[in-house]
């Protein structure tokens, strides 16, 4: 995946979206300086590139989402690591994909219907050619 150059604006665009994610795009617009469909187009390359891979929120206070959590700790063999951190970024139940210094290239934080949900996913990964080694550790409880 190629590096995406960001200008002040796209900067901008992504610190406004951080701090809310639901705001119309008009809003972003105004704050910017630039047109509504300026912006648009300007979102859509961020998306298209990969900036921003997706529309969250965030919460006040902790909420039981459903599943099991867990940190994947990934070694892949050989480089460029790239493509292969894109495919793992990709998964639906990757929640976020860390490049790592260390004995480990990546942390994944995931999440799965259940244990057995957790472990139908790290034989996945493993498979994938380029992983040397899938270490697991479940999250047991969230101290806030």
């Amino acid at each position: 995946m190629a590096t995406v150059e960001l200008d002040q604006v796209d900067r901008q665009l992504v610190e406004l979206l951080r701090r809310d994610s639901r705001q119309p795009v008009l809003a972003l617009a105004r704050a910017v300086g630039l047109s509504r469909s300026a912006v648009q187009d300007r979102l859509a390359r961020l998306k298209r590139s990969h900036v921003i891979k997706r529309f969250t929120i965030d919460t006040t206070g902790p909420v039981a989402l459903p599943g099991v959590r867990a940190y994947f700790f990934v070694r892949i063999e050989g480089r460029p690591c790239n493509r292969l951190l894109a495919s793992l970024t990709g998964l639906p139940e990757v929640e976020a994909c860390d490049h790592v210094s260390g004995p480990m290239d990546a942390v994944l934080t995931v999440r799965a219907a259940d244990l057995a949900s957790l472990s139908a996913l790290r034989e996945r990964i493993v498979a994938m050619p380029g992983i040397a080694s899938v270490t697991v550790a479940p999250v047991l409880r969230r101290h806030s």
